[in-house]
Formats: structure tokens, C-alpha cells, sequence
């Protein structure tokens, strides 16, 4: 723990940085979520800094604003609330993931751990008000109000836990959630507010993921009651989440008249707004469902549907203009296309030649619009780049993975450089040991040339160690020099580069590492 926090403001400047910070994280969620004792003592120590930091910000916020250390500490306690909050969901959602190795009853306490340590467990067994419940609440209804009402809610708030509780299980154990469920979750919006609703879903992301996968999944609902409720399930975790996103910007702006003027505005509306956006999620589950049986659609960007216009749009120009306007689509498409793609018999259907450049666009086209999708658009393309089907031409399955490598070039540029070229060393290394062909020497010339196209100095520490890395890999060596390989002179420069942001490290203790990797490069490509 204490070398994560250390790290919390490193740099790249004198080491691998984001690659040092994003290994220290994995260790330390695989180290927390390895027994119910680790599980226990992280959330508890995640739980208090959470709770302590919130109150030194109340106590920063009653202070002078204008004052600049002030504003800074403000900041700052707010950004590692956030990271603090996203480790302690991670972790949950590591302890709820579906796996498949151990037995039943292995998994089954790894569930019963995460979930009897959470609020949706806890909370009804904390007795935060003693007036609710009591045996003589007639009596005491003159002095507190009738508490019939409060029982009805606390028991709609019952319902909803345990149902959430289900929910979790059911997906944790590769169950689909049955229509029970998805009514006993809705059951609050009857008697009390549905904000409550999609509050404790984006508490717990890891609900939201499960009724995704279950309208856009392989495994997808097929009842349509059903999907209409998880549709409307996830539609009010993403009103919960804007009206969320809306209260934190209004908590930082200058007025405080304006703020409750539109959360008027929004509460009037909510109720529309939730209605037209799971009729839309629910649209995009069947689109998705459509386009498995066609040969290939289209995919426009900057498009909207006018529904003034004459004529009907076709399904894939729809679901392009619902990928643009509404990142819950753009989640679910991904999830529908990595689902579709991993599976055994999508690369020997008829209609894969044809269909797949048509998911790697809109795979792009949702990164594009949505940036928190480039991960999973990347995991996209490194199952097609694994894709191989004897009885489709070699030239047209070289297309197909020319257009994923293309994509991870554009995903490159948008901050993914050093994920990209850590994915693209694993496949290789992979392919080195069972002789897989899934990146061969064409292909590693195509990548490294696009590569050459997008690289402009100066360049940070951490790219010159993971790409010069990548070019010492004997499959590397081998493409770049063949007689294939005309681009000499600019793998040249590229290596000048490397040794212009190397220039300052002489001072560093990780030099003698650095200066060797320089002179095997240059002793190689030069």
C-alpha cells in the first residue's frame, strides 16, 4: 500500500512511470482480493481514507476560496477521493468477477465476502435512526409522525438491496437475470423516488455491467418484459450518474440560485428523459441481435436521425448515430461485438469477411466519440489480429488485420501508446513460443511504419523504453531487417529521437540500463 501511495504523483520524467503505477495497481488489487483477510483490511483502509479526506475537504470548503494553497489542497483531496473510490469498486468488482477456475463453493464465498462486507448487506442491520421499528410507534407517532410510512420504505429499501444482491450473485455465477429480479429492483420506484434506484447501481458498477451484458451479451435476455426492465434499469444508473456529474459542477460554480433552478428543470424532465433512454438502449439490444444475421452494414460518423426526414434509416446508420449521441449504447456495442468476435464459430460464418471491417469501424467510431471505450475497442482488435480461417484468402484476412493494427495506431495517438505497444509485445511473445501466425513479419513491418508516421519528438522515458523493448524482440529484429523493409534511414531517426530524450539521464541510477538498451539498437538497425 505504501508504495502505491507513493506513487500516486510520480512521473515519467526518470522512469517508466504510468507502466511502474499501472503494475504497482495490478499487484496490489491481485494481492487484496487473493483472501477475505486482504479483501477485509483494503476496503476497511479505503473506507477510512475516504471517510477522513471527505471531512478535511468540508473543513477546506468553510475556508477562504480565493486563497491559492487553499484551492489547491481542495483539488487535490478530490482527485484521490475519486481514485480512492474507483480502487475500492475495482476491488469489488475483482472479488464478483465470473471465473472459472475453482469449485462452486470457492466462488460462491469469494461472492458471499464482497457482498456481506457492502452496504446493500450492512445497511438494514445498522440502526440509524432507534425511532423506526419500535414496538410502541402508535405512542410516539404524535412526537415523530406516523412511521408506518418509514417501515414502508425501509422495507422498499430491503427489497431493493436484496434484489441488487441477487442481481450480483446471478451474474458472478454465469446465471441470467431472470424477470424476479429486474421487478423487485423496480419495486422502490413505486413507493418512494427512483433516484435512489440508480444511485446504488452506480455505487456498485458492477450491476450496470451485468444488466448490459444481459441485453447486449451473447447470453442476451430474450424475453422482451424483461429487457424492457433492465433497459430501464440502466437507464436510470446513467440519469443517477448525469444528475451526479451535474451536482459536482454546480458545487463549483460561483451561484447558488442558478444550480437549484436547474435541478428543477431536471427533476421535471428526468422522468421523460428516462422513458425516451430506455426505449433507446433497448433499440440498440435489438439492432445488435439484427445484425448478426446480415452480410454487412453501414457505419457514418457525424450522423444524427431526424425524425422529421423522410424515409427510414438503415439499422447500421441508426445504431451509428445511438453510438455517437449516448455512451451506454456505445458500451453495450462493444460488448455485443468483443462477445460476438471471441466466439469459436463467428471466423468459419459466411458473412465474417464482410462483416468484420464493419465492427472495426464502429468499434473506432465509439472510441472516437467516447474516450473511456479505448480499452475495450483495443481488446476488440487484438481478438480479430488472433482471428485465422484457412478457407478465406490470405490477402483479405492480411486486410482484416491491417485495419486492426490501424486502429491501434489511431488508439496510439490518443493516449494508449504505452498499453498498445505492452499488447502488441505479448502477442508476439506469445506467438514466438506455439508458432502462431497472428502477427507475422508483414505485419510487424505495417505497424512499426504507421508507427514512424505518428511519432513526433519530443518523446517521454517511458516510450523509448517500452518500444525500444519492442524493437530487441528477435520477431521484431527479423521484419525490420529483411530485405522487405525499406525504411532504413527513418528507423534511424527514430533511433536519434531515442537518444535525444535519453540525454538526460546520465544523473539517474537506471542510466546503465538505458545506455545498453541505446547501443543495441543502434548496433542493430545502424
Amino acid at each position: 500500500t505504501k508504495e502505491v501511495m507513493d506513487s500516486i504523483d510520480y512521473s515519467d520524467k526518470g522512469a517508466y512511470g504510468p507502466l511502474i503505477m499501472g503494475s504497482l495497481i495490478a499487484d496490489m488489487r491481485r494481492t487484496c482480493t487473493s483472501t477475505s483477510y486482504t479483501y477485509l483490511y483494503a476496503m476497511e483502509v479505503l473506507k477510512e481514507l475516504i471517510s477522513k479526506s471527505n471531512k478535511k475537504l468540508l473543513l477546506l470548503s468553510k475556508e477562504n476560496g480565493s486563497d491559492h494553497h487553499v484551492t489547491n489542497g481542495r483539488s487535490s483531496l478530490k482527485r484521490a477521493i475519486r481514485k480512492w473510490e474507483r480502487l475500492r469498486e475495482e476491488l469489488e468488482d475483482e472479488m464478483l468477477k465470473p471465473v472459472k477456475t475453482g469449485t462452486t463453493f470457492q466462488r460462491k464465498r469469494r461472492i458471499d465476502v464482497a457482498l456481506t462486507m457492502s452496504d446493500l448487506f450492512q445497511r438494514k442491520r445498522r440502526r440509524v435512526d432507534p425511532r423506526v421499528d419500535t414496538q410502541n410507534h402508535n405512542s410516539e407517532s404524535d412526537h415523530f409522525g406516523s412511521s408506518s410510512s418509514s417501515n414502508h420504505r425501509n422495507n422498499l429499501e430491503d427489497t431493493l438491496d436484496l434484489a441488487l444482491i441477487r442481481l450480483l450473485t446471478k451474474n458472478s455465477l454465469g446465471n441470467q437475470i431472470d424477470k424476479e429480479v429486474a421487478e423487485n429492483m423496480l419495486k422502490f420506484a413505486y413507493g418512494g423516488s427512483t433516484d435512489r434506484i440508480g444511485d446504488l447501481l452506480i455505487k456498485h458498477p458492477s450491476a450496470v455491467t451485468a444488466l448490459l451484458h444481459n441485453l447486449f451479451g451473447s447470453k442476451r435476455i430474450r424475453q422482451l418484459d424483461t429487457k424492457l426492465k433492465c433497459a430501464r434499469l440502466v437507464a436510470l444508473a446513467v440519469t443517477a450518474s448525469e444528475r451526479r456529474a451535474r451536482a459536482e459542477g454546480s458545487s463549483s460554480g460561483t451561484g447558488s440560485n442558478g444550480s437549484q433552478e436547474n435541478n428543477a428543470t431536471t427533476e421535471e424532465g428526468s422522468g421523460d428523459e428516462e422513458n425516451v433512454l430506455s426505449q433507446i438502449i433497448l433499440k440498440g439490444s435489438q439492432i445488435c441481435e439484427q445484425l448478426e444475421n446480415m452480410v454487412s452494414f453501414a457505419v457514418l460518423d457525424n450522423v444524427e436521425i431526424n425524425s422529421a426526414e423522410e424515409g427510414t434509416p438503415s439499422i447500421g446508420i441508426q445504431l451509428s448515430a445511438m453510438c455517437i449521441q449516448h455512451s451506454v449504447v456505445a458500451q453495450g456495442v462493444l460488448i455485443w461485438a468483443k462477445e460476438l468476435a471471441i466466439g469459436s464459430d463467428f471466423v468459419t460464418t459466411a458473412s465474417y469477411p464482410s462483416l468484420s471491417p464493419c465492427i472495426l469501424s464502429l468499434s473506432r467510431l465509439c472510441s472516437r466519440h467516447h474516450s473511456l471505450t479505448r480499452p475495450a475497442v483495443l481488446d476488440i482488435s487484438l481478438i480479430f489480429m488472433g482471428h485465422s480461417n484457412r478457407e478465406i484468402s490470405h490477402r483479405k484476412m492480411q486486410s482484416i488485420k491491417e485495419q486492426c493494427i490501424r486502429l491501434m495506431l489511431w488508439l496510439m495517438t490518443q493516449g494508449l501508446s504505452l498499453t498498445v505497444i505492452s499488447a502488441v509485445q505479448n502477442k508476439l511473445g506469445r506467438g514466438s513460443s506455439n508458432g502462431s501466425s497472428e502477427m507475422d513479419s508483414a505485419l510487424v513491418r505495417y505497424f512499426f511504419t504507421g508507427i514512424l508516421e505518428i511519432v513526433r519528438p519530443p518523446l517521454s522515458l517511458a516510450f523509448v523504453r517500452a518500444f525500444g523493448g519492442l524493437m530487441m524482440k528477435r520477431p521484431f529484429v527479423d521484419a525490420l531487417q529483411s530485405k522487405h523493409f525499406e525504411d532504413s534511414k527513418r528507423c534511424q531517426k527514430l533511433i536519434d529521437m531515442f537518444k535525444t530524450a535519453g540525454g538526460n539521464l546520465q544523473k539517474m541510477a537506471s542510466w546503465d540500463e538505458d545506455e545498453s538498451l541505446l547501443s543495441s539498437l543502434e548496433s542493430t538497425y545502424c
